[in-house]
């Protein structure tokens, strides 16, 4: 029966935490087909509308790949917005976003058939944030924007525990995806329309 108010809410989150504890304490780590619980249909965007958001440069392989991230991120973002997790579960999860946009966003700043003394060439050895700054420059995402991808890249780059110096214990929170991720699609729908114009000039 369709939900139609708050208290309806309620009372369906209740019992579905129930029935889900009730599965996993039955069954706990063995792999039975009939444990299954449905995951929402319709949450996950579909690998066709994801490829369309990127930018024609990208070969159809890397577009695959960024597509399948997006699809990735949609699982990421319903189980830190649709669970109780907290702690470092969660801290994980959202460290797991954090790397995955990360490299889209890397992704998206390689651009084939530039001259290399661009900074957005993919022959040049220019990082990521001198390419986010070049970004700004040519107005594909605001001054905002750019700070906040910057940080992204600041905290993929906390991946590699080897050079871990703190604890990451409460250092990432829900935010340092989603904005990330607005600035990301704002970042690439840009450039999606400035190789679909011809790649006009700077300035232009």
């Amino acid at each position: 029966m369709a939900i139609s108010n708050d208290e309806e809410l309620g009372r369906a989150v209740r019992s579905a935490s129930d029935l889900i504890q009730d599965i996993h304490e039955y069954c706990k780590r063995t792999l039975r087909e009939d444990s299954k619980v449905k995951f929402p249909r319709g949450l996950i965007g579909t690998a066709n509308s994801y490829r369309e958001k990127c930018p024609g440069y990208l070969t159809p392989a890397k577009t695959s790949s960024c597509a399948y991230g997006f699809m990735h991120l949609d699982v990421l973002w319903w189980l830190s917005s649709r669970t109780d997790l907290v702690g470092i579960s969660k801290q994980m999860l959202i460290k797991s976003a954090i790397v995955t946009l990360g490299m889209l966003t890397e992704a998206v700043l390689w651009i084939p058939g530039l001259p290399q003394d661009d900074r957005l060439s993919d022959k040049n050895n220019y990082g990521v944030k001198p390419r986010l700054d070049e970004t700004k420059g040519r107005g594909w995402i605001t001054d905002a924007q750019c700070t906040v991808l910057r940080q992204l890249w600041d905290h993929r780059n906390n991946v590699h525990i080897k050079f871990l110096e703190n604890s990451e214990l409460d250092l990432y929170k829900p935010e340092h995806i989603n904005e990330p991720y607005a600035g990301l699609l704002a970042l690439m729908k840009n450039a999606k329309e400035w190789d679909a114009a011809g790649r006009p000039a700077r300035g232009s």
